[in-house]
């Protein structure tokens, strides 16, 4: 199996949220930020869904790689249908 591409593989590592309050008070209209929540809801779903994506192909290649060079799949790997 080939490897992937380094850029698949690699974990990000946001800095950190650094703002200080600055007192100053801002009005938003109620349905904006409830659609905001619910689009931020969204993108952490999209996160978590290519989070599991990428965990269910590097146990993939991890088990087509052993039954290749080995002739049997490892305990953990999933049964074939």
């Amino acid at each position: 199996m080939p490897t992937l591409p380094p850029e698949l593989t690699k974990a990000e590592r946001l800095t950190p949220l650094s703002a200080k309050p600055t007192g100053e008070l801002v009005a938003i209209d109620k349905g904006v930020l409830a659609e905001l929540y619910e689009r931020f809801a969204e993108a952490i779903a999209a996160v978590l869904r290519g989070n599991t994506r990428a965990a269910a192909v590097k146990l993939e290649r991890r088990c087509t790689s052993a039954i290749l060079s080995t002739g049997h799949a490892p305990a953990d790997c999933p049964p074939t249908n």
